[in-house]
C-alpha cells in the first residue's frame, strides 16, 4: 500500500495489515492514518531516456556504428550517460551509533534526581520504628556506603544508552515506511535512470539520510552506476548487510561492559561490608567477657550494620543488572531484525528492478550490436596476440641468455676437470718415484745385513748397557 504524507509530500508505503492504523511520518513526524483501501496511485513517470532521441539520430547512430569500431560505440554510449554525484552522501556516524558520553550526562542527571527523591523519603527516627517502604529505600540507597552511589550511576548511564538506542530504533523503523524507489520514476532501474533514483534518495530530509534503508539503497545505486552488473550489486548488498550487523553488535559493547561492571560493584560493597564486620567482632568479644548484655548489643549493632551493607550492595547490583539485561537483549534483537528487514526490502524493491542490460539495449539494431561486439573482440584479440608475441620474444631472449650461461658454466667445469686430471697424474708419478727409492734403500740395507752376518759366522755378541743403573760385565 502506497500513500503520500500531506505535510511533507514524501512517498510512503506500508504492508496491507497496517491499513487503518496511525503512524508517524519519518520525515516530519506528522501523525498519518494509513488509508484502509488504497492501491497504487499517481501517474507513471517518463520512460527511460533514449540515447538516440529521435529516429533521425538513431539512423545517424547506425551510420556511425557501421563506420566506427565497437570501442567507439561503447565510448559514445557511456559518454551520454547522465553524471551521478558520488560525494553527496550523508556525513555522520553509522545509524546504529549512539553517543555514550551524552548518555553519561543523561545518567548523571537521572542519578541526581533519583537521590533527590531518595533524600525526600521519610527517615528512621528511632531504631524501634517500624520499617516502611520509604524508610527501606532511603536506607538502601543512602546508608549503604559509596558502592550504592556508583552502582546507581552506572545503572542510569547504561539506561541512558538504552534510551538513545530505543529512540534511534524507532526512527529507523519509521524510515522503513519510505518509498525510497518510487515506480513513478520508472518501473525498472537501469543505467539511464539510476541518477534520477539516486537524486530522489539523497534529497530526503536530513534526519532520514543517515538511516539503514537510505544508506543501503544509496550505496547500491552508486555501485550499480559504476559496475552495471546485477550479481556484483547483490554481492555488495550482502557484504553491506554483514557490515551493518557487525556494527549493530559492536554498538552494544558499552552496554555489555556496564552489565559486567554493575555486579562487580555489588561484590566490592560485599567485601567492604564483610571486612568491616570482621573488624568489629573484636570489640564484641572484649565486651562479652564482662557479661553485660546491653554492652554486647551495643557492640553488635555496627557489626550487623556492616553485614547489611554487604548484603544490600549485592542485592541492589543484581537487581539492577537483571532489570537492564532484558531491555538490552530485546533492543539488540530488534535492531538485528531491522537489518534483516532492510535486506528484504532491497531484494524486493531494488534487485528485482535492476536491469544491467540497459546499455546494450540502446544500440540501434542487432546487426550494429553484433558488429560492435565483433569489432571489440577482434581488437581485443589483436592486442592479445601482440602481447603474446612480445612475451614469446622475451622468453626466447631469456632462453638464449640461459643457454649461453650454461655453456660458460660447462666450459669452466671442463677446465676444472682437466686440472684435476693433471694433478692426479703428477701425484701418481711422484708416488711411483718415492716407492722405487724406498725399495732400493731396503734392498741395500738387506745386503749390508747379509755381509755382517757372514763376518760374525757364529761369534757371540755381548751388548752392554751404560748408565747409572748398569752392571759391569
Amino acid at each position: 500500500m502506497k500513500f503520500v504524507c500531506p505535510t511533507c509530500n514524501i512517498h510512503l508505503q506500508a504492508e496491507a495489515d497496517l491499513a487503518g492504523k496511525t503512524v508517524k511520518c519519518p520525515g516530519c513526524s506528522t501523525k498519518i492514518q494509513i488509508p484502509a483501501d488504497l492501491g497504487q496511485t499517481g501517474p507513471q513517470g517518463p520512460p527511460p531516456p533514449d540515447l538516440g532521441g529521435s529516429s533521425h539520430s538513431a539512423e545517424a547512430g547506425d551510420e556511425h556504428a557501421a563506420a566506427g569500431s565497437g570501442e567507439e560505440l561503447a565510448g559514445d554510449y557511456f559518454d551520454q550517460l547522465p553524471v551521478l554525484e558520488m560525494g553527496r552522501g550523508p556525513d555522520g556516524p553509522h545509524p546504529s551509533y549512539v553517543n555514550a558520553w551524552l548518555a553519561g550526562l543523561l545518567g548523571v542527571g537521572m542519578t541526581f534526581f533519583w537521590y533527590l527523591i531518595m533524600f525526600m523519603l521519610p527517615d528512621r527516627k528511632a531504631p524501634e520504628d517500624p520499617t516502611t517502604v520509604g524508610i527501606y529505600l532511603r536506607e538502601l540507597f543512602t546508608e549503604r556506603s559509596w558502592p550504592q552511589y556508583a552502582t546507581t550511576l552506572l545503572t542510569f548511564w547504561c539506561s541512558g544508552i538504552l534510551i538513545f538506542k530505543f529512540i534511534n530504533l524507532r526512527k529507523q523503523r519509521r524510515a522503513m515506511l519510505i518509498e525510497a524507489l518510487p515506480e513513478d520514476i520508472a518501473p525498472e532501474i537501469n543505467a539511464q535512470n539510476v541518477v534520477e533514483f539516486h537524486n530522489h534518495v539523497i534529497n530526503f530530509p536530513k534526519p532520514l539520510r543517515n538511516t539503514f534503508i537510505i544508506n543501503r539503497i544509496r550505496k547500491a545505486l552508486e555501485f550499480f552506476y559504476i559496475r552495471q552488473n546485477n550479481p556484483d550489486v547483490a554481492q555488495m548488498i550482502s557484504s553491506q548487510s554483514e557490515v551493518d550487523a557487525n556494527k549493530v553488535a559492536g554498538s552494544y559493547s558499552m552496554v555489555k561492559v556496564f552489565l559486567w561492571a554493575i555486579p562487580i560493584m555489588g561484590f566490592i560493597g560485599t567485601v567492604l561490608g564483610i571486612g568491616t564486620a570482621i573488624g568489629g567482632f573484636g570489640s564484641v568479644l572484649n565486651v562479652g567477657d564482662s557479661g553485660d548484655m546491653n554492652q554486647i548489643v551495643e557492640a553488635l549493632t555496627p557489626v550487623l550494620g556492616s553485614m547489611g551493607v554487604a548484603f544490600d550492595t549485592t542485592l541492589l547490583a543484581l537487581v539492577f543488572s537483571i532489570m537492564l539485561s532484558f531491555p538490552a537483549s530485546g533492543l539488540q534483537n530488534s535492531e538485528d531484525d531491522l537489518v534483516t528487514n532492510v535486506d528484504e526490502y532491497c531484494i524486493d524493491n531494488l534487485l528485482k528492478r535492476l536491469n544491467d542490460g540497459g546499455a546494450g539495449s540502446n544500440f540501434s539494431s542487432e546487426g550494429t550490436l553484433l558488429k560492435a561486439i565483433g569489432d571489440a573482440i577482434a581488437s581485443n584479440q589483436h592486442e592479445f596476440l601482440g602481447k603474446f608475441e612480445t612475451v614469446q620474444r622475451q622468453m626466447a631472449d631469456n632462453l638464449d641468455g640461459q643457454t649461453k650461461n650454461y655453456e660458460k658454466v660447462a666450459s669452466i667445469i671442463e677446465k676444472q676437470l682437466d686440472g684435476v686430471d693433471r694433478r692426479t697424474e703428477h701425484f701418481e708419478k711422484r708416488v711411483d718415484t718415492e716407492m722405487v727409492r724406498s725399495l732400493e734403500k731396503m734392498t741395500e740395507g738387506v745386503k749390508n745385513l747379509n755381509l755382517v752376518l757372514k763376518e760374525l759366522n757364529g761369534k757371540q755378541v755381548v751388548v752392554q748397557k751404560k748408565g747409572w743403573f748398569s752392571r759391569g760385565s
